[in-house]
């Protein structure tokens, strides 16, 4: 799997080195665009669509790639693609809006769509959307496929709107997948955390989807208050910093951020479901030991296939990590790029992470999602 990598803040310099590219006789099937949304995304979509690979584009709150040529690199604002040439019958990709809340009944016919190309498939999904509902979307492609990765678009933190696109669909109300045929191309996905719960756990008593309205039978906002001062303004980068660890019934821990409050009723919305019943806490960040805890969630994956060795690297950390590590981002980045054995490397920093091996719950906040590829002989 070849890949070439190109960075730079101008869309028509972008082109151009495209065309240089497949001039050099390197044929790309596939190509990863991660790019700030301040550009002029409806004229790429259109520029792109006279290329016979595939795009996976998204909007981002910073890109990121690495390779031996490139070194090590975390940019803002700028247009970062990677061209690959993986074999087109191991891959397939449809993008989609969705309209009418439909949610749920779109993830299922996503997950449908994606058995029908691949039987053994792992699915790329990248979603759009500040209302959307990743929760529900992947609930439904669960019930066809477990094998999930991917992220929640961003747009700089400013959350105004955020973008998916391919070489012929631009939607910020929708979500694109890429199905991978796991018999000809060999996946292995991680995932990291970065906080900690602190305090004593408490039940949500009441909740709908993704607004908690009570925890211990008083409004959700009083239960930040004891620890935090914050108010309508201070959401959503307190929320972000300091998320709620929240215990699933079956024991197992997301965090979720909150992005809004609501002073009349007292209800926090949160970037993902809560359900009823649910123990939660308050969590802090680990500082500079999230970059520790990522690593060893690459290593302890790689512990399971001792000669695994990446062809190429995808990566989705929450934007959580870059504001987290302000200048230590890079240090981050270098860890992942260094535990994944200098394997091409491309991502973004997103508003919420997708990873999951099985029927567990996959959509997570505050994580950096790790995705190795490598071609079967």
């Amino acid at each position: 799997m070849n890949h070439k990598l190109i960075n730079t803040t101008s869309l028509e310099t972008l082109l151009k080195l495209i065309d240089e590219t497949i001039k050099n006789n390197f044929n790309p099937t596939l190509a990863f665009i991660y790019l700030s949304f301040s550009y002029d995304l409806e004229y790429i979509v259109k520029k792109l669509k006279k290329y016979p690979f595939l795009v996976v584009g998204s909007t981002t709150v910073g890109e990121i790639y690495a390779d031996e040529i490139n070194g090590v690199q975390v940019k803002d604002k700028s247009i970062t693609c990677m061209l690959v040439d993986i074999k087109v019958d191991s891959f397939a990709l449809k993008i989609k809006n969705i309209e009418d809340n439909s949610y749920y009944k779109t993830g299922i016919k996503l997950g449908e769509w994606s058995k029908k190309q691949f039987d053994n498939v792992a699915l790329l999904t990248l979603t759009a959307g500040l209302a959307f509902d990743n929760e529900s979307f992947i609930n439904g492609i669960q019930k066809k496929v477990t094998y999930l990765f991917g992220a929640a678009a961003g747009d700089d933190n400013t959350f105004k709107d955020t973008y998916v696109f391919s070489n012929n669909k631009l939607t910020k109300s929708g979500a694109l997948v890429v199905a991978f045929d796991q018999d000809r191309v060999e996946i292995l996905n991680s995932r990291g955390f970065g906080w900690s719960g602190i305090g004593t756990k408490r039940v949500v008593t009441k909740s709908k989807r993704n607004i908690v309205y009570t925890i211990d039978d008083k409004p959700a906002i009083d239960f930040y208050k004891e620890y935090l001062s914050i108010t309508e303004d201070d959401m959503p980068n307190m929320g972000a910093d300091y998320p709620l660890e929240v215990e699933l019934p079956d024991g197992q821990i997301v965090y979720r951020a909150a992005i809004a409050i609501d002073e009349k009723d007292g209800s926090l919305l949160f970037y993902g479901h809560i359900n009823e019943g649910s123990r939660v806490r308050i969590s802090a960040p680990m500082g500079e030991m999230v970059i520790e805890e990522v690593k060893k969630s690459i290593e302890s994956a790689l512990e399971k296939r001792s000669q695994y060795r990446a062809e190429l690297t995808m990566i989705f950390p929450c934007a959580a990590h870059k504001s987290l590590l302000g200048t230590q981002k890079i240090k981050e980045i270098e860890a992942v790029y260094s535990a994944t054995k200098n394997s091409p490397l491309i991502g973004f920093y997103a508003y919420g992470e997708i990873s999951s091996t099985d029927d567990t719950n996959a959509f997570h906040n505050e994580t950096f999602v790790t995705v190795q590829l490598r071609e079967k002989s």
